[in-house]
């Protein structure tokens, strides 16, 4: 399955809604895709993973880089499916980055920081 990647813009955040399976085969593409779409302008990086049917260690690799090119503090995944969201709690990585449940959940978390 091909990654898509659909962009929303509210005041400084991007919000990049993800479709697809990020894995080994498509966790370049991912970051690739995410990274292009960013625009100088863009103060935080959200991403929805609503979408996402699955999403791999390579997935997770991924995010870290991209977290790590946003800068601390300012990258968030969101939405996760329950499936995502134990991935991600397993691993521990919901101690790297932040983890929001909704995309306004993620908002309401940058308008108090």
């Amino acid at each position: 399955m091909r990654i898509d990647v659909k962009w929303r813009r509210e005041g400084g955040v991007a919000i990049a809604s993800v479709l697809g399976r990020i894995d080994n085969a498509s966790a370049d593409e991912f970051r690739s895709l995410v990274e292009e779409g960013l625009s100088t302008d863009d103060d935080f990086l959200f991403v929805d993973m609503e979408k996402v049917a699955f999403m791999s260690s390579a997935g997770l690799r991924a995010c870290l880089i991209l977290a790590r090119k946003a800068g601390r503090g300012k990258f968030a995944l969101c939405s996760l499916t329950q499936l995502n969201r134990e991935v991600v709690a397993i691993s521990g990585f919901d101690q790297l980055i932040p983890v929001h449940e909704s995309q306004a959940a993620a908002m309401d978390a940058v308008g108090s920081s």
